[in-house]
């Protein structure tokens, strides 16, 4: 396979698909996939996976050559964290999925939190999102990265006034037919800012959103993945979206039937800005 494919190997066993991004999370995806099916839950699991060389892939398919319920999406290189995110949430569209998790790759999120955000669903909620500054939530950072957290947190609440204690955090769970079609697929964010964006989108758009506590911890293995740049695309993002106001932001349908990526062969197809493209591998696609 050269650089330019990627591989998509999912059946849909169950009505639940756990997502997981990845970039180079070699030590803790394994343990992480087979905590997941080990839950007192029906879940299938998708990693989508950016390029990694520490081993990853290997763990990955190693797995799915032997339990159905376990996908992956390779893509070749580094594409952004939101677009993995808006990648995961077009595949549990296609294959017919009514409800989708998705969560961090190296552990910092329990995977016995997925039960919990579940079970919120089953209470009524569209949306249930993961909070470490919930009462009763916990946050491991010390330091310069808790400040960060905490203070973007509180700021986001400040500027964006959603009602949430918890806006960035990726462990979230949605009904899909509660969720219009290309709502999340379409945010034209790549990077970290997905989380606010999508945060504000649900809010905005009437949906009924959870939070529940969760204790959020340190990776316990590699290092984090956050560029330099990020913190700054954030505060952009986030002034951004402030000026909006109250009023739900436009956003382009789904198309259903995809987009055929000539290549890399998939149908993963997704408005992205004034652009059309490729999930799978970022190519630009006719719109």
């Amino acid at each position: 396979m050269g650089d330019e494919a990627a591989t998509v190997r999912q059946t849909r066993v169950s009505e639940t698909l756990v997502c997981l991004p990845t970039l180079d999370e070699g030590q803790t995806i394994g343990p992480l996939i087979d905590a997941i099916l080990a839950l007192p839950i029906a879940a299938d699991v998708l990693v989508i996976d950016d390029g990694s060389t520490d081993g990853t892939r290997l763990a990955v398919e190693t797995r799915a050559r032997r339990d159905p319920r376990v996908g992956l999406i390779w893509r070749p290189r580094r594409l952004g964290l939101g677009s993995a995110h808006r990648l995961a949430w077009l595949h549990a569209r296609r294959l017919g999925y009514r409800r989708i998790v998705t969560m961090d790759a190296d552990m910092s999120h329990d995977p016995a939190d997925i039960p919990r955000l579940l079970a919120l669903l089953d209470a009524g909620a569209d949306v249930a999102i993961g909070s470490r500054f919930a009462p009763g939530g916990r946050l491991d950072y010390r330091g310069v990265r808790r400040l960060l957290s905490r203070g973007g947190n509180h700021l986001a609440g400040a500027m964006l006034r959603l009602g949430l204690t918890e806006h960035t955090t990726s462990l979230r769970a949605a009904r899909l037919d509660r969720v219009p079609a290309g709502l999340v697929e379409s945010i034209d964010q790549n990077g970290y800012a997905f989380f606010l964006a999508q945060a504000r989108r649900f809010v905005r758009h009437g949906l009924t959103v959870a939070e529940a506590p969760i204790h959020f911890r340190d990776r316990q293995a590699g290092r984090s993945k956050l560029p330099p740049t990020a913190i700054f695309q954030g505060l952009a993002t986030l002034v951004s979206l402030a000026r909006l106001g109250d009023l739900p932001e436009p956003f382009a349908p789904l198309d259903e039937g995809g987009g055929h990526c000539a290549l890399c062969r998939s149908d993963y197809g997704a408005p992205a800005g004034d652009a059309f493209r490729c999930l799978a591998c970022f190519s630009p696609l006719p719109g």
